[in-house]
């Protein structure tokens, strides 16, 4: 059954992780058969309109502004109504849709333009002021589905409001990237640390690791935010000398990061935790997805990885463990079960799910 489906989101070029989930999944329904609009974000050079695999690209609301709510509702209004919308709810670093009275007034003003309006809560913040917990109840009041990717993400949930009967649990999607060629002197190992180098992501952890061992080059793929953390990637590259170090200091495009991934030996993920948010690594679906290894610390939201090969994981904060995982080894077999769920979480698998809430 084609359906007509209405995605609200951040969306490419802007780099965003919500982003990056908006387009997979918008190309995965298209595949499928199915009108997609997407009614993304405003962003720089990015035409207001325009086609991208058959997923037509609405950009008409900019972030953080005072009247997004009023910009994304005008578009719902004149492009609706549609048989299935799916608003993205982030409130971490790219908050998509700011978790404040503005998000259930935009839920109330849509909710006539949808016969299923979804809400997907990439991360549960668990407060337990009233007025955080109010906010909760009236998204699930509003909306007939909440949309989560683990069930650890609903028991979080769960401390906040009592009926979870609207929750759905869809796993995140697991991207199948392409590789182009990108050129980089290294040794091995080839270990690859990529996205925003946060110390949330393990920065300290990575430069602390590629000093211990021996040989290796470590990738650092992505932005430093601090001057902190510049300084110390610098000193770590002259106290190891060229080569040891390697930072590529853009936002890379999905064939750039298809090749990295490839050719690192190992992909580090040696995240902290923020306290009492709970969701689940985007990137960790992208690398295995894309049939990368990666090294997993055990925090909640990398949980996937310890449930499906606990192998490759190590204690937060561990970089002890990190490199006696490297040096040792890992047999073949356990890359296998994380690349077969990899399969499992496929976009197209995730899109099938979602056609099932219209007909459930």
């Amino acid at each position: 059954m084609k359906m007509r489906i209405g995605i609200v989101s951040s969306f490419p070029p802007m780099p965003c992780g919500i982003g990056e989930y908006a387009f997979s999944l918008s190309k995965a329904l298209s595949e499928r058969g199915h009108e997609v609009v997407v009614i993304a974000t405003k962003w720089d050079n990015a035409p207001e309109e325009e086609v991208v695999d058959g997923v037509k690209v609405i950009r008409s609301w900019v972030r953080g502004s005072q009247r997004y709510h009023h910009q994304i509702a005008e578009s719902v209004e004149e492009l609706g109504p549609f048989d299935y919308l799916e608003i993205q709810l982030e409130y971490g670093l790219w908050p998509t849709i700011p978790l404040d009275s503005r998000a259930s007034w935009l839920l109330r003003y849509v909710r006539p333009f949808a016969d299923v309006l979804v809400s997907t809560i990439h991360t549960v913040r668990v407060r337990y002021n009233e007025h955080w917990i109010l906010l909760h109840k009236e998204i699930a009041e509003i909306s007939d589905v909440i949309l989560l990717h683990h069930a650890i993400q609903e028991i979080a949930l769960s401390k906040m409001i009592d009926n979870l009967e609207k929750t759905v649990i869809i796993p995140h999607g697991s991207e199948t990237l392409t590789a182009s060629r990108v050129e980089v002197e290294f040794h091995r190992p080839v270990l690859l640390l990529y996205g925003l180098l946060r110390r949330d992501k393990g920065l300290e952890e990575a430069l602390t690791l590629i000093k211990k061992i021996r040989e290796g080059t470590l990738i650092l793929a992505g932005k430093p935010l601090t001057e902190r953390d510049y300084e110390a990637i610098n000193e770590v590259k002259r106290k190891l000398g060229k080569g040891r170090v390697v930072l590529i200091e853009r936002y890379l495009s999905r064939g750039e990061l298809g090749a990295l991934i490839r050719l690192a030996d190992y992909v580090l993920m040696p995240y902290r935790d923020y306290p009492n948010d709970y969701g689940i690594s985007g990137a960790l679906h992208t690398v295995i997805g894309s049939e990368g290894k990666p090294i997993c610390s055990r925090v909640q939201r990398l949980i996937e990885c310890w449930e499906v090969a606990k192998e490759v994981t190590f204690p937060v904060g561990n970089v002890e463990k990190m490199k006696t995982l490297i040096e040792k080894g890992v047999q073949e077999d356990v890359w296998g079960k994380l690349w077969r769920y990899a399969q499992e979480t496929s976009w197209s698998n995730v899109a099938l799910l979602r056609e099932k809430l219209l007909v459930s």
